[in-house]
C-alpha cells in the first residue's frame, strides 16, 4: 500500500484550490481584455438596422434620438458580450424583420429576393421569342398581276382648271 504524502482532507482541499487558480488565471486575460464596444463597432451593428422613424435611413446616419437610444442599447448589448448578429437577432424579434437593412431570405421575404430575377428572366424570354418570330417571318410576295385603275384625283381637276384659265389648253 502506497503512503500518501497528505492527508485526503487536505489533498482535496489543495486541489480544489489548484483549480479555482488555475481558472482564475485562464479566465483573467478575458476579464482584463474585455473592453467597452468603440463607436465603430456600434456604428457596424447599426448599419445593418433601420431607422425606426425615418424612412430608408440606417440607423448608423439618422440623428433622432430614438437613433441615439438604439445606438446606446446596441452599446450595451455588445458589453454583455452579444455578438453582432445576436443583437440583429434581437432587434428583429422585438420590433420585426422591419428593422433589418437587409429582410433575411426565408419565408415571404424570399418572393422579395426572388422576384427581380424572375421578372429579369421572364423578359428575357419574352424578349429572345419576340426576336425569333420576326426573324423568322415570311417574306413578302409583291403583287405583279393586279392593276390599279386610274383615278381621278383632286389635283388633276385642279390643274386642268388652271390650263384653261390660262389660256394654255388650246395649245
Amino acid at each position: 500500500m502506497m503512503k500518501r504524502l497528505f492527508p485526503k482532507k487536505i489533498a482535496t482541499t489543495l486541489g480544489a484550490a489548484l483549480f479555482l487558480l488555475t481558472a482564475y488565471f485562464l479566465l483573467l486575460p478575458t476579464l482584463t481584455f474585455a473592453q467597452e464596444p468603440t463607436y465603430d463597432d456600434i456604428s457596424e451593428v447599426a448599419k445593418h438596422l433601420n431607422c425606426p422613424t425615418c424612412t430608408g435611413i440606417n440607423l448608423s446616419d439618422c440623428r433622432t434620438l430614438t437613433c441615439e437610444q438604439w445606438r446606446e442599447q446596441i452599446g450595451e448589448l455588445l458589453a454583455q458580450g452579444y455578438s453582432d448578429q445576436e443583437v440583429l437577432d434581437y432587434f428583429s424579434e422585438r420590433y420585426g424583420v422591419q428593422v433589418l437593412q437587409e429582410p433575411p431570405r426565408s419565408g415571404f421575404t424570399l418572393l422579395l429576393w426572388l422576384l427581380p430575377v424572375i421578372g429579369l428572366l421572364a423578359g428575357g424570354g419574352w424578349l429572345y421569342y419576340t426576336m425569333h418570330n420576326w426573324s423568322q417571318s415570311d417574306e413578302i410576295e409583291e403583287a405583279t398581276d393586279v392593276t390599279m385603275p386610274k383615278q381621278a384625283s383632286p389635283s388633276d381637276d385642279y390643274l386642268s382648271q388652271v390650263e384653261r384659265d390660262l389660256g394654255l389648253d388650246e395649245v
